[in-house]
């Protein structure tokens, strides 16, 4: 009877653990059927997102296909290879420009502020930003390219800044203080002074009055206000300081100018913006391109530090209005930066003394016509040359079209190259 009873709980158990592996084993697949179903939900759901990724603008869909006819979204337009164009106006508009209207004082007009905080606060509404736009080559869509500083010095829209701050652009803005924008043209530019007239529509622009550059003395006070770095982050940044020197003949990228020395700090991005006097004038138009104070015993030219150079403003309007009258300005020119061999760079270094040719402009008449780095001018037709200026003021008194007969030493051989002068407003953008 025990044996029996032994048996049949055996059985039980047996049949328990047999029910209960069936239970697991239903359980294990109902898990794997939810798993493998949740998985395929899941790449369901993500597909369409990875798509997405893939077609974002700027990047290629190339990982997923596509019909061909189906239009790709956002695409961008093709890249086009055109370079960019200069500046460009309506002719129309050029023939009917107005006179620039200058803000002249009288003698009993003029303030002298007690305050620099005074003087910035009345020329502020007059110092602009300018931002020039070009055509990105691979989207054709205009981009912001650069941007710099300029002054309104009249009520009729008239604003100057530097020529390279406007160098090549398609469409020219200028920024005012409360950051609005206003489309400008660009009427002419002049690379060797490096001053460009722009011209807003309207009227009603407040203007910086116009101070007297040939009356100032070494010592007086002057502040400059422009947009160093960015026409955005540091707009209006005010610089003080003292003049320095009123008459320094500066090579400035190859141009030799006339300019006042002042030690009011002038970053790149205040080109184009105004050196102001203590009666809140502009007395100066501010540059801020690369300045070759001298060269040391090796040749290799010394960057000047610590000090700024601003163009007289007589000198500025009398080069805008010319632009304005004439339509453009005309420098005879053929495109090299030289530097003087003296008698004793000459004789170290078993060379005749005259002009080296330390850079060429590309596509200039110089290079055009053989003109290389290292070559010595040493005569010019008929002139011998012994420094730069014989260089610069006998081509300056010729008229582009004009031939001249170049002597140049050339690794122990002199050669004679024919160079046609051309206008370096046409081949120094």
């Amino acid at each position: 009877m025990e044996s029996y009873n032994h048996n049949k709980q055996t059985k039980g158990v047996s049949l328990l653990i047999w029910c209960l592996s069936i239970l697991l084993c239903a359980t294990m697949v109902a898990f794997l059927v939810i798993g493998v179903g949740f998985m395929r939900a899941v790449e369901a759901k993500a597909q369409p997102a990875f798509r997405e990724e893939v077609r974002n603008p700027g990047q290629e869909a190339t990982m997923l296909p596509q019909p061909a006819d189906t239009p790709k979204p956002d695409a961008e337009p093709e890249a086009t290879q055109e370079p960019a164009p200069a500046p460009t106006v309506d002719p129309s508009v050029l023939e009917n420009l107005p006179e620039l209207e200058l803000n002249v004082q009288e003698p009993n007009e003029i303030q002298v502020f007690s305050s620099i905080p005074d003087v910035v606060e009345s020329a502020s509404a007059s110092v602009v930003g300018i931002i020039q736009y070009q055509p990105n080559l691979r989207t054709g869509r205009l981009e912001e390219y650069g941007s710099g500083s300029g002054f309104i010095v009249s009520e009729n829209g008239y604003v100057l800044t530097n020529a390279h701050v406007v160098s090549g652009a398609a469409a020219v803005d200028v920024l005012f203080s409360d950051g609005e924008k206003k489309p400008a043209f660009v009427v002419g530019a002049d690379v060797n002074t490096d001053i460009a007239v722009l011209k807003m529509e309207g009227e009603g622009y407040r203007a910086l009055p116009i101070g007297d550059s040939s009356s100032l003395r070494v010592g007086e006070y002057v502040i400059a206000i422009g947009n160093p770095l960015s026409a955005y982050e540091l707009y209006g940044t005010v610089t003080f300081g003292i003049i320095s020197a009123t008459a320094r003949e500066i090579n400035i990228d190859g141009f030799v100018n006339t300019y006042l020395q002042t030690d009011a700090a002038i970053n790149f991005g205040n080109s184009g913006g105004p050196l102001i006097n203590m009666a809140g004038q502009v007395i100066g138009m501010n540059s801020a391109k690369t300045v070759t104070a001298g060269y040391d015993s090796q040749g290799n030219p010394i960057s000047a530090e610590g000090i700024g150079f601003a163009l007289p403003i007589q000198n500025v309007i009398e080069i805008s209005n010319i632009i304005l009258r004439e339509g453009e300005m005309v420098r005879p020119g053929i495109g090299v930066q030289i530097r003087t061999v003296d008698e004793a760079t000459a004789e170290e270094n078993n060379v005749p003394t005259g002009c080296r040719i330390e850079a060429l402009t590309e596509g200039a008449p110089a290079e055009a016509a053989g003109l290389q780095v290292g070559d010595i001018i040493t005569q010019v037709d008929d002139l011998t040359v012994s420094e730069n200026d014989d260089v610069v003021d006998y081509v300056r008194s010729l008229n582009v079209g004009d031939t001249v007969t170049f002597t140049v030493y050339r690794d122990g051989e002199t050669l004679s190259i024919q160079v046609t002068i051309g206008d370096m407003n046409k081949f120094s953008n």
